[in-house]
């Protein structure tokens, strides 16, 4: 198997899509989407759910986490002023 040092990468983009890579098959990645709130395209990666290990029962009220859910990260959600900074 091939190492990947963190200087072979060159951005933080190239990062993101080794994660994706390396997870495929076994978790979903979630990225944020600051554009559905009218933000700009981020598409950095917020959490990397495995599948294996997180599967909500039937009757909780839990959103299923997967790539379509509509997720930000915190500096758009403070850009778009969805969040308090104080808090």
């Amino acid at each position: 198997m091939a190492t990947t040092r963190l200087g072979d990468f060159v951005n933080v983009d190239s990062v993101g899509e080794h994660v994706a890579k390396l997870v495929d098959g076994w978790a979903s990645v979630i990225r944020c989407k600051a554009e559905c709130y009218g933000g700009l395209a981020c598409n950095r990666i917020i959490v990397v759910v495995f599948r294996d290990f997180y599967e909500p029962h039937p009757e909780d009220n839990y959103a299923v986490w997967d790539s379509s859910r509509p997720m930000l990260c915190e500096d758009c959600a403070l850009r778009l002023r969805l969040l308090n900074p104080d808090q």
